[in-house]
């Protein structure tokens, strides 16, 4: 399916090894984009959950809180990949200045606008894959665990009886919103960083993992690029466990799933963006940490946050090669 691994073409993509040598946009630095960025988090944290409450019991009150769940979880990550992958189609076609300019790979040309025709024929090839692994993992996978999870909790008594009531006494506060969002991601961010990890090391969870680095330059559509496998053990299985263990309310459900898709879609969109709502904190992982993984197939296995490649080893790479970069040894 794929040209000749040595291959020389600039641009190729596919299962060969690539060279990542542009310097990208500080996303953590102080900026007028920053300030857009701060004030998405500001509407994800304090606007969503208003907007929620007000159309919570239309949308679920007439449900059981199984069938709510279910249709809440499964429903939710694939409006938003299908939103965020449509919208980022023009920017793809257009190639405008304003937007090349935060492109990460600027040494290599996007594969489906390369000289060669090797090459774009194995863009295209490696698309239409990704468009059927992503239908397996995210319309037969993912309503299946989801199914599963919700059985197991009731068969348990471990389900949250109060999880769709909308009155003061069951609806979260900020400030309990807030914690639940902060623990899902840190429990989630946990468990994606050492699944991840077991798929590198280990020769016979790496030959599922594989399948996701084909992609060795980044498209909205790797974002999904799992084989069934990966997906369950380091997609599914984390969140799920996550989400058991601190046990939301729906409306802090819904806001950690819009959260963690935004930030998988935004490790594999191909831009470093400044405005991106989920890169302009502290501990917060680059866009280009995830690219750079991709590029060099080593380190950089957390998800949204740094702080477990920090504090387990993850960063080593990244960080050499960013100085590298800047002409400095880090």
């Amino acid at each position: 399916l794929f040209c000749d691994m040595k291959m020389k073409d600039e641009g190729a993509v596919g299962i060969q090894t690539s060279t990542m040598k542009s310097i990208t946009v500080n996303q953590r630095t102080p900026s007028k984009w920053m300030l857009l960025s701060i004030a998405q988090s500001i509407i994800y944290l304090f606007g969503v959950p208003i907007i929620c409450r007000k159309y919570w019991d239309a949308l679920f009150g007439s449900l059981s809180n199984e069938v709510a769940e279910w249709l809440l979880t499964t429903a939710t990550p694939i409006t938003f990949y299908f939103a965020f992958t449509i919208a980022m189609l023009p920017i793809y076609w257009m190639q405008h200045p304003f937007f090349e300019q935060f492109k990460i790979q600027k040494n290599k040309t996007w594969p489906w606008l390369d000289k060669s025709e090797c090459v774009r024929r194995d863009f295209w090839t490696l698309s239409f894959r990704s468009v059927k692994l992503t239908t397996v993992n995210l319309f037969i996978l993912l309503p299946i665990l989801v199914a599963a999870q919700i059985w197991l909790c009731k068969i348990t008594g471990t389900e949250n009886p109060s999880a769709f009531m909308t009155d003061d006494d069951h609806w979260p506060t900020l400030t309990k919103n807030f914690q639940d969002i902060f623990s899902i991601c840190i429990l989630h961010e946990f468990g994606f960083y050492m699944t991840h990890k077991m798929m590198h090391i280990y020769p016979a969870l790496y030959k599922y993992h594989k399948v996701h680095h084909e992609y060795k330059m980044n498209t909205t559509l790797a974002s999904q690029h799992n084989h069934p496998i990966d997906f369950v053990l380091s997609i599914g299985i984390p969140v799920l466990v996550a989400i058991n263990i601190v046990k939301p309310h729906s409306s802090t459900l819904f806001q950690f799933t819009l959260w963690t898709m935004c930030a998988n879609l935004d490790d594999h969109v191909g831009y470093s963006f400044p405005w991106s709502p989920v890169r302009w904190f502290p501990l917060s992982a680059a866009t280009d940490e995830h690219e750079f993984h991709h590029s060099k197939n080593m380190g950089c296995y957390g998800s949204k946050l740094s702080i477990f490649n920090s504090l387990f080893g993850g960063s080593k790479h990244y960080c050499k090669y960013k100085g590298e970069q800047e002409g400095k040894s880090i």
